[in-house]
């Protein structure tokens, strides 16, 4: 058996290791390569980076050559229980709550996908007693075939990738196929997109009302089989967001099993992942946020509702979305802006007048006229709102800039107080 492997990434990489494990041949195309006689292959394996309207793909259908995702082909040589997570926001920090909790627990588990390590990287050694936790992105979901998950949880659904999909619609049914591949799923009632859903195996959670896990008198409780009460003093991260992650994993953890006071030990092992809402210094009173997993405007909407006194710096890579919504949570949390990379004009054109306004042509330069804006007491917090792929490789390289530039900031204000 010979398979073409479509991209040279992370993905590409982790099938390649385990089809070298199986015995098969393979070979990588990526953009840039010669088109290679597709009839040589017995099928091919798609990074999800790749459309499915990319001119590969289409000759590859054109010569009925199967192709499956990285997910779907490690699937196909897993064992155990399969928790998957997706959603526009949040999905890391979910998966990573479920799987630290589990692991605090002693339970043998895996975690990968969307969140960094490939599931091929790590399917052959997955057994009947293993639960391996996947987060899904809507790349990843499209390319799902015998996929099946015993839980999966869908968190939220707001504008994203709108330069992959034809409209919103298209990139919400996206997101909603895993529904299709799922033996139980938890999805968010209050989400506009998910609360009207039905059927036998959907279980919701809540903040705003009753459901199956809602929040009542200070306490998550999960009202499954166990009933399940944790108290939100108990839960380390703060905001809403994080609320809300805390609700779906609790949810999760109950249907695997998982006792109350298992399910708080795990919550208060987990310290947060870095650039999502991530403390990095205080200087002269002024907290330094830095948010750098935001790349759409819902994100923001989520960090801006978790802060007050903002001086907010975002801009990025243009997905084509629509920040006019922000408007009035702008107005009432941001003090002042800086504004970066491509969509720096189109922000400084849907905020205006609402706060003092600044441009900055390096993370750098952004740093030191938002904390020039601020006073003590204010939050100078990164959360882009944008992809960054205009500036910087990924959200983690510019999730680095920032704190890089926080702690230059802070050494040059000792050094010249020590002047």
């Amino acid at each position: 058996m010979k398979a073409l492997i479509l991209g040279k990434g992370v993905s590409g990489r982790g099938a390649a290791r385990l089809l070298d494990s199986l015995g098969f041949s393979y070979q990588f195309y990526q953009d840039g390569d010669g088109v290679p006689d597709v009839s040589l292959f017995d099928f091919s394996v798609k990074s999800p980076g790749f459309s499915i309207n990319h001119k590969i793909l289409r000759l590859l259908r054109e010569k009925n050559i199967p192709t499956l995702g990285e997910i779907e082909l490690a699937f196909r040589f897993s064992r155990g229980k399969t928790v998957s997570v997706t959603g526009t926001n949040g999905k890391s920090t979910t998966t990573a709550l479920i799987h630290t909790t589990l692991k605090t627990n002693g339970k043998r588990t895996f975690i990968g996908g969307n969140f960094g390590t490939p599931f091929s990287e790590f399917a052959l050694k997955t057994t009947l007693e293993t639960v391996s936790v996947i987060e899904l992105s809507s790349f990843q979901i499209e390319d799902l075939k015998s996929y099946r998950s015993d839980i999966s949880v869908v968190l939220n659904i707001t504008p994203d990738h709108m330069n992959r999909y034809r409209d919103f619609q298209e990139y919400t049914e996206t997101k909603l196929k895993l529904l299709n591949h799922s033996d139980i799923v938890v999805l968010n009632r209050d989400d506009p997109q998910l609360k009207s859903l039905r059927g036998d195996n959907i279980i919701f959670f809540s903040r705003k009302e009753r459901a199956d896990t809602y929040v009542d008198s200070e306490k998550v409780v999960v009202n499954l089989n166990k009933k399940t009460e944790i108290p939100l003093s108990e839960l380390p991260l703060k905001g809403v967001h994080n609320l809300e992650n805390y609700m779906a994993a609790a949810t999760v953890l109950n249907l695997l099993g998982l006792t109350e006071d298992q399910i708080i030990r795990g919550f208060k092992a987990f310290k947060g992942l870095p650039h999502r809402t991530e403390f990095v210094e205080t200087i002269k009173r002024v907290r330094f946020i830095n948010d750098s997993k935001s790349t759409n405007p819902d994100s923001l909407r989520k960090a801006l509702e978790s802060f007050e006194k903002v001086i907010l710096i975002a801009g990025g890579s243009n997905k084509g979305l629509d920040f006019g919504k922000l408007r009035e949570l702008f107005k009432e949390r941001v003090k002042g802006a800086v504004f970066i990379g491509e969509t720096a004009e189109l922000l400084s054109e849907t905020f205006k007048g609402l706060s003092t306004i600044l441009r900055a042509n390096s993370m750098e330069e952004a740093v030191k006229k938002a904390f020039e804006l601020s006073e003590p007491g204010d939050t100078v917090l990164l959360s882009p709102g944008c992809a960054s792929f205009d500036m910087f490789k990924n959200f983690e390289e510019r999730g680095e800039a920032f704190k890089k530039a926080v702690l230059k900031l802070k050494r040059e204000l000792e050094e010249k107080v020590e002047d």
